[in-house]
């Protein structure tokens, strides 16, 4: 007859403690087992393989790029912008357009607000919503 796997009423607390005990032990080899199997070493291998070849295609991809007359355009495209942001013409044409689209989204807005409601009471006018 086989072993009844109810709990016995009379399990003390030493015997929880020995069956977590057990179950660290077991948790451990299995963990162990699993990291030393020869499918996780294939698998790191394969893993590690792949990566040194994109590695080595994204290398050769750069040095072609580079190479390339699309390239150069990039970098010397790239050294011009560097230039113009240390000259402070990015930014000023970065505050200008902000400007030029902070104006118009303002008259868009103004013009979808109702004529009867254009202005603002004195009582809210400068308040925060909470």
């Amino acid at each position: 007859m086989p072993e009844s796997t109810d709990p016995k009423p009379e399990s003390s607390a030493e015997d929880l403690a020995e069956e977590f005990h057990q179950l660290g032990d077991n948790l451990k080899k299995f963990f162990v087992n699993a990291w030393e199997s020869e499918q996780r070493k294939n698998l790191q291998e394969e893993i590690e393989a792949g990566l040194r070849e994109l590695g080595d295609t994204l290398k050769d991809t750069a040095e072609e790029i580079q190479e390339s007359e699309t390239g150069q355009r990039i970098i010397t495209e790239a050294e011009d912008f560097r230039d113009r942001v240390r000259d402070g013409s990015v930014e000023q044409k970065v505050r200008s357009d902000l400007h030029t689209f902070l104006k118009k989204l303002n008259i868009e807005i103004e013009k979808a607000i109702p004529p009867d409601r254009k202005t603002v009471p004195q009582d809210q006018e400068g308040t925060e919503q909470e």
